[in-house]
């Protein structure tokens, strides 16, 4: 009865010593799980280089517009006007894109401002887009023999952009993930961290203005290389160009609603945690 008593004393020390143990594992997995996580890349996080990024693209973009928008009323050309139009607006965007990443780092989350940057910026190039088609249309529908283009100047500024948006592309390939949201309408999970939807955003507006460059270049090519006047591949190239940023702007809002729709069901699925502030506390 001894032996018995002693065999049956020490099974129940080891099956709580396991508990125990068991109990210990399972507090600190999670800790552990999301110390592997964080060893992952995240390509949306927002760090400082992704700012540096942003400040480089936003500067670059600027002093590449203005001095395009000078040549593109001396050259008489809609696709160089409409390009610099829509780089001012694409300057704007990564300067509020830089803006939102470091109000996020800073305050350990993304707010509504990390929404309404992608949005307003959408909205602005869609209305810049409008303003060129519909001046572009008008154009063509007078086909006045006059052929005052500077196919040249067109043809030089369009491969001195797409140099640009060359070093601005291979800044964003960090962000590979952000790559496939763009291009192939993908939902990757890690643009859903906090800023990953600005990165998102300013990559549109790389990959619109590099293909605004490819049509400056082959309108200008065209104009170069056939019988075709400068004025009327200039104007077709601007009208062509806009309805894939079309599309591009249609995913960003897209994505946006999502976002927002997302964050909405977390708040409201979230227990209400009291908060303190000034030494008051509230619900």
């Amino acid at each position: 009865s001894r032996f018995i008593a002693a065999s049956c004393s020490s099974r129940i020390t080891a099956a709580s010593r396991l508990t125990a143990a068991s109990l210990v594992l399972a507090r600190h997995r999670p800790a552990a799980m999301a110390d592997a996580g964080d060893a992952a890349p995240k390509p949306a996080a927002p760090t400082p280089v992704s700012e540096k990024i942003l400040i480089f693209a936003f500067t670059s973009f600027l002093g590449f517009a203005v001095v395009e928008m000078v040549f593109a009323f001396a050259s008489h050309s809609l696709s160089l006007l409409g390009d610099s139009i829509a780089m001012l607006v694409d300057s704007a965007t990564y300067l509020a894109n830089g803006l939102a990443l470091r109000r996020v780092r800073e305050r350990g989350g993304e707010d509504g401002y990390a929404l309404v940057a992608p949005v307003l910026s959408a909205a602005v190039l869609t209305g810049a887009m409008v303003y060129i088609v519909i001046d572009a249309a008008q154009e063509l529908a007078a086909s006045g023999d006059d052929d005052d283009v500077a196919v040249t100047v067109v043809l030089a500024f369009g491969l001195a952009n797409l140099a640009l948006d060359g070093a601005n592309v291979a800044l964003f390939l960090r962000y590979p993930d952000a790559f496939r949201a763009v291009l192939a309408f993908a939902d990757p999970e890690s643009l859903e961290a906090d800023g990953g939807l600005n990165i998102r955003s300013a990559l549109t507006h790389v990959l619109a203005d590099t293909w605004r460059s490819v049509a400056c270049v082959v309108a200008a090519a065209v104009a170069l290389t056939t019988a075709v006047s400068g004025g009327d591949a200039d104007v077709v190239g601007a009208i062509a160009v806009e309805l894939p940023i079309l599309v591009m702007c249609v995913n960003i809002v897209r994505a946006v609603h999502a976002r927002y729709v997302r964050r909405h069901l977390r708040e409201e699925a979230a227990p209400l945690v009291p908060r303190q502030q000034d030494g008051l506390t509230f619900p």
